[in-house]
């Protein structure tokens, strides 16, 4: 809670995220999802097709592109957000 009170409007991001399941890193699916948390917010997680839906700021896509385990972003859409991703999403 206390970093949403730090929080200020910005662009946000919808995206799409494919995690490569032979990462050499061995990151999972949860361990990539988790760091998303930080960022940004988890939409939706498939398991089964090893994807992740997040909504994070759009200054923070080529961090999530460079996570190890993330084989491809596709950014969905972009929107102006006056709240918390936490709570936008």
């Amino acid at each position: 809670m206390g970093r949403d009170r730090e929080w200020k409007p910005m662009w946000m991001s919808n995206c799409l995220i494919v995690v490569d399941r032979n990462n050499a890193d061995r990151n999972s699916l949860t361990d990539i999802a988790a760091a998303l948390c930080d960022i940004g917010a988890v939409v939706n997680v498939d398991e089964p097709e090893h994807v992740i839906e997040a909504a994070v700021p759009s200054h923070e896509l080529p961090t999530v592109k460079a996570i190890d385990g993330v084989s491809y972003v596709r950014c969905v859409f972009n929107y102006f957000c006056g709240k918390p991703p936490r709570h936008a999403a």
